[in-house]
């Protein structure tokens, strides 16, 4: 699928101001974003929705990839009018070129929906210095984690440590709500945004449980990386 820059139908100046008037967004903070480029992986999920705020946030550059090219081209006409770059990429992630793929991006959205591939992109990211906004679950219950190598335990490590032993070798049957993704965008919308303006609290050791039925939030602290780990214990500095 070819590559698509189109301009904004808002007007980016108005905007621009109004998001500058928000606290702790600073002009620097604000041209950091202009500039900055994210690789969404997975666009069936929470990626799209991640995706539309980053649009609506001013962030430069996006990378959309799937291994599904009609979810590809949905993603895109979503997206709508837009001053960011949009790239789409069919691929389905892999360890031969991941790391080239995912090189020229300051941070990679995890939209992705076999677990398998989860794994495989946190194992990329932290071999390459790339901080992972990781989402995932079913149907009401999802766990929220944002992985910074040098801070963070891998994806491998950090769910035994977060009591995460059941993790499902198979897609999910249903897909969960849309308000559901929508949330969980949103959130790794935000912390994208603050990694790439470099604003805010991002702990990086920290994993959100998060059960929308009973409405119980567990956050589990200490997920720092392991010295005897291959991928969150030798991150490249």
């Amino acid at each position: 699928m070819g590559v698509g820059a189109v301009l904004n139908s808002s007007d980016p100046i108005k905007k621009t101001n109004q998001q500058r008037a928000l606290p702790g967004l600073s002009a620097d903070a604000l041209s950091l974003l202009s500039h900055g480029c994210v690789s969404v992986a997975g666009v069936q999920l929470s990626g799209l929705t991640a995706a539309q705020h980053l649009v609506e946030a001013g962030v430069g550059k996006l990378c959309l990839i799937d291994e599904d090219p009609k979810a590809l081209s949905s993603a895109y006409k979503a997206l709508g009018f837009s001053q960011t770059e949009i790239l789409c990429r069919a691929w389905k992630i892999d360890g031969h070129d991941a790391d080239s793929i995912f090189a020229e991006c300051d941070v990679v959205i995890d939209g992705l929906i076999n677990w398998q591939d989860k794994l495989l992109a946190s194992d990329v990211c932290m071999q390459i210095g790339k901080p992972l906004v990781h989402a995932g679950g079913s149907g009401f219950r999802y766990q929220l984690f944002t992985m910074r190598p040098n801070r963070s335990a891998c994806l491998r490590c950090a769910f035994p440590m977060a009591g995460i032993d059941d993790v499902p070798l198979q897609p999910p049957e249903h897909k969960p709500i849309a308000a559901v993704l929508g949330m969980i965008g949103a959130w790794q919308a935000v912390e994208t945004i603050k990694l790439i303006a470099k604003i805010g609290a991002i702990q990086g050791n920290e994993l959100t449980k998060i059960d929308w039925l009973s409405g119980e939030f567990e956050t589990i602290r200490g997920l720092d990386p392991r010295k005897d780990c291959p991928d969150c214990g030798r991150a490249p500095r």
